[in-house]
């Protein structure tokens, strides 16, 4: 149907359409890249010889900032991400600060969703669970 009555006559078969515009529908954007654009920022803080969490949960592909403060005098921490508790298999190792200090991180998550393990490789004693969904 095409005239004066029908506003989207002019959109190609198969395109969407509101009253402006049209649209070929997002065609060429995949789950993979839209998840790709996804960022997250965690805080982490060390003290005491603890994080200040236990788990970190990220979407999977996800650009990942973590902002690490480590507030203990004298101390040298970090934080990095393995594939398992093992810690045989690093996904991201952060540079080693002494507090107090901080620093930030930026890394790409795993693209397939799962538990993984996050520590300070100084004190392998502080750890969590670094989770993928």
């Amino acid at each position: 149907m095409s005239g004066p009555g029908n506003l989207y006559a002019s959109c190609p078969t198969g395109w969407a359409h509101d009253t402006s515009r049209c649209s070929h529908g997002g065609a060429g954007v995949t789950a993979e890249t839209a998840r790709a654009a996804e960022k997250v920022t965690v805080a982490v803080m060390a003290e005491g010889f603890s994080f200040s969490t236990e788990t970190i949960t990220v979407p999977a592909g996800a650009e990942v900032t973590i902002t690490f403060d480590n507030r203990d005098d004298g101390t040298p921490h970090n934080v990095s991400v393995y594939t398992d508790a093992s810690a045989t298999e690093a996904i991201f190792i952060g540079d080693i600060v002494t507090g107090p200090a901080g620093i930030t991180y930026t890394f790409t998550a795993p693209e397939t969703p799962g538990n993984y393990f996050f520590r300070c490789d100084v004190h392998p004693s502080m750890h969590g669970a670094f989770i993928v969904t």
